[in-house]
C-alpha cells in the first residue's frame, strides 16, 4: 500500500457528499477541481480521475462520459480536475490551447497537472479514506493521452487507466497519421489503406520495461479523424510487447466521440484490478 504522499498543496476537500467543484493550489497556481462523493459516502471507496479532452473542462467531463452517473452507480468517488490554458503547442497541439501538459515535461515535481494529480490523491486519502491500491485514471483524447501518462509517472499510485480516443504515438506529431478504417480489431486494420507506420520516441510518454506495468483498456473509434485509431493499436501492440494487461474495444466507424457509457465501460475493466 502505497504511503501518504509528501506533495505540497493547500485549499480542501469538503467532508460532504454530492457533486462540488473545489480549488486546490499547486506550485502557486489555483486549479479547479471537480468532485463526486456519492450519497452513501463510503469509507474505503475507489477513486476514479476522469480526464477531459482539449478545451474542455472537468465538469463537462463528468456529464458527457457518464462519470458523475458512476459515483453513484458503484460506489465511487470521482474527480474530474480541468487543464489549464497553455501558450505553446506540442506534439498533440499546433499552439496555445486549454490542455494536459505531457511531453516533454516528465518531472513529476515540477509538471504542474501531475503535482496536481498527486494533491487530488492525498486529499481524497485525507478526506475521504479512499482505498489507496484502488486510484484509477480515465480520459478522452488529450485526457486520454494524459491517463497513459500519470498511469505510468505515478504507477506505484495508480493502479489502472483507461484511455478513450487517445494512444501512443511514436510519429513525430499525433496529427502525422490521418489513417481511417473498419474493423473491430487492430489485426483488422493493419492491412487497410493509409495505415501508417511511425517508429520514432513514444509520445506522452515511454512504457516501463521494468517494475510495475499498470494495466489499461484501450477505447477508440475506428474512424476518428482527429486522433487516429492508429495510435491506440500502437498503444496495444507496444503493451503486448512488454508484458502488460490490456483490453482493446474499437468501434467501428466511430469518430472523435466518447459516450456517455464510457466510465461505466471503463469501470467494468478497471474494477477488479489493485496494486500489488
Amino acid at each position: 500500500i502505497p504511503g501518504d504522499d509528501p506533495v505540497v498543496y493547500s485549499g480542501a476537500f469538503p467532508a460532504r457528499t454530492g457533486r462540488f467543484s473545489v480549488t486546490l493550489t499547486v506550485l502557486a497556481e489555483r486549479r479547479s477541481v471537480n468532485v463526486v462523493v456519492p450519497r452513501t459516502n463510503p469509507t474505503n471507496a475507489p477513486l476514479v480521475l476522469a480526464f477531459h479532452g482539449t478545451n474542455g473542462d472537468g465538469n463537462v467531463m463528468l456529464d458527457e462520459s457518464g462519470a458523475a452517473a458512476l459515483a453513484d452507480q458503484q460506489n465511487v468517488i470521482v474527480v474530474a480536475p480541468t487543464s489549464r490554458w497553455l501558450p505553446t503547442g506540442d506534439f498533440d497541439h499546433d499552439g496555445a490551447e486549454t490542455y494536459w501538459e505531457t511531453a516533454p515535461n516528465w518531472d513529476v515535481d515540477r509538471n504542474q497537472d501531475v503535482v496536481l494529480v498527486r494533491a487530488i490523491i492525498q486529499e481524497a486519502r485525507r478526506v475521504y479514506r479512499i482505498d489507496p491500491t484502488r486510484v484509477y485514471a480515465i480520459g478522452h483524447s488529450n485526457g486520454g493521452f494524459f491517463s497513459l501518462f500519470v498511469s505510468q509517472l505515478l504507477r506505484d499510485r495508480v493502479a489502472a487507466f483507461s484511455e478513450n480516443a487517445g494512444g501512443l504515438v511514436r510519429c513525430t506529431r499525433r496529427a502525422a497519421c490521418g489513417f481511417q478504417g473498419t474493423g473491430t480489431t487492430c489485426a483488422a486494420l493493419q492491412g487497410q489503406r493509409g495505415w501508417c507506420n511511425c517508429t520514432g520516441p513514444e509520445l506522452p510518454v515511454a512504457l516501463a520495461t521494468s517494475g510495475r506495468r499498470p494495466p489499461g483498456q484501450l477505447v477508440h473509434g475506428t474512424a476518428d479523424p482527429l486522433v487516429s485509431v492508429y495510435y491506440t493499436c500502437a498503444l496495444e501492440s507496444r503493451m503486448r510487447e512488454l508484458g502488460y494487461t490490456w483490453q482493446t474495444l474499437l468501434a467501428s466507424g466511430e469518430g472523435h466521440v466518447v459516450s456517455t457509457s464510457y466510465a461505466q465501460t471503463a469501470w467494468t475493466f478497471l474494477a477488479p484490478l489493485r496494486l500489488q
